[in-house]
């Protein structure tokens, strides 16, 4: 063989060969490491087992489930055909359904970072079934070529510690309380005791007493002051913020308690500066201080009722949070307006104002705060 016809021949190979190949990785820029087509198993509501899925099997499942081993090195990826009206879940939380049917590549290193495990499961549901097996491959793709690649890269979890922060401000106000009920045991029962509350009788004593604010029921009233901005940092983080971007609710909801605090407080001196207002203008002057006890004395059992809740639900069952707090949320515009009620019913008895009048005066210092702090506050 003459080495001239040899060297063509060569260089014509070489070069059938590298447009094989260029075809090849424009067509399927993926290499296939790990082929986990028939690794798709279904649960058989018969035998009530997990079993696999296989070619030509007379099941027809309307859920397959996949185990992947995500160690597979930040490269890889999984590629998964997905076919029309399915759902894709990862563990067992929804991802995304496709109307369509579509390849999709997925980076196993994101995976491992986004769900903080080593191996996971993968669920496709369709309501009309699955005939057969899906491709679902391991392998790491071509960069040699350009082409378009449709990646769905999963974002790495964020990682809440807003609940750290709570916990420590539940164990402070659980730590004031403590301290309130051993030196001032009298005054702050006062404040919880809810058969005061229910009872719609009193006797002149009973009034005198709250003619002035002892030094201890103020101790209480800024304990009930951090108590109430403890559940507003809950509902700001969790629920609904009006306030927006605010730099000391984003520094970390401690600092945000603080700062709210601030703002209670003068929302209850506001309160009371309010009652003094409308008192004197009805001629009640000497019921201010009552009336705003009475106020703080059904807030305070209330709000106290729901931070155990909260308390409860942010150290055992976090996952829950915003669910129950649009429950809460509903109790706590019913309370507003039961409390409006009872104040109501207990004014009638040491009042001599006439229905009319007393609703005035009730609708001026209680509903319409209410009706501004709902429209404020809710979503």
């Amino acid at each position: 063989m003459k080495p001239k016809f040899f060297i063509v021949c060569y260089i014509s190979f070489l070069a059938i060969l590298f447009l094989a190949n260029t075809q090849i990785a424009f067509g399927q820029n993926f290499l296939v490491i790990e082929d986990m087509r028939l690794d798709w198993v279904f649960y058989d509501e018969n035998e009530k087992v997990m079993l696999p899925f296989l070619d030509n099997s007379n099941e027809y499942p309307i859920s397959i489930h996949l185990t992947i081993d995500l160690d597979k090195g930040k490269e890889a990826y999984l590629m998964l055909d997905i076919p029309e009206h399915t759902s894709l879940f990862f563990e067992n939380k929804f991802i995304k359904h496709h109307d369509e049917n579509i390849l999709r590549y997925y980076s196993l290193d994101s995976l491992r970072n986004g769900f903080e495990m080593d191996k996971l499961q993968l669920t496709l549901y369709n309501k009309e079934s699955f005939g057969n097996p899906l491709d679902a491959k391991i392998g790491f793709i071509y960069k040699t070529f350009k082409s378009e690649v449709n990646i769905n890269l999963i974002k790495e979890r964020y990682l809440d510690k807003r609940s750290d922060y709570l916990k420590i401000i539940i164990l402070i106000l659980f730590a004031f309380f403590v301290v309130l009920y051993t030196l001032y045991p009298t005054e702050l029962l006062d404040f919880l005791s809810l058969s005061t509350v229910v009872t719609f009788r009193y006797t002149n004593t009973a009034i005198t007493k709250y003619r002035s604010m002892a030094r201890t029921q103020t101790l209480v009233i800024l304990y009930e002051a951090l108590l109430l901005a403890g559940i507003l940092i809950i509902f700001l983080n969790y629920y609904y913020n009006p306030f927006g971007k605010v730099f000391f609710l984003e520094i970390n909801p401690l600092f945000g308690w603080l700062f709210i605090y601030g703002i209670v407080l003068l929302l209850l001196f506001l309160k009371f500066i309010l009652i003094g207002i409308v008192s004197a203008l009805f001629g009640l002057t000497g019921l201010i201080n009552f009336y705003f006890v009475e106020y703080l004395r059904m807030t305070m059992i209330f709000y106290s009722i729901m931070f155990v809740i909260l308390s409860f639900t942010i150290i055992n069952n976090f996952h829950v949070i915003e669910v129950l707090l649009d429950v809460l949320i509903i109790s706590v515009i019913f309370f507003n307006f039961i409390r409006l009620l009872i104040l109501y019913f207990k004014f009638r008895r040491v009042l001599t104002l006439k229905s009319l009048h007393l609703f005035s005066y009730l609708c001026t210092t209680e509903l319409i705060p209410i009706i501004i702090g709902l429209k404020f506050f809710l979503k």
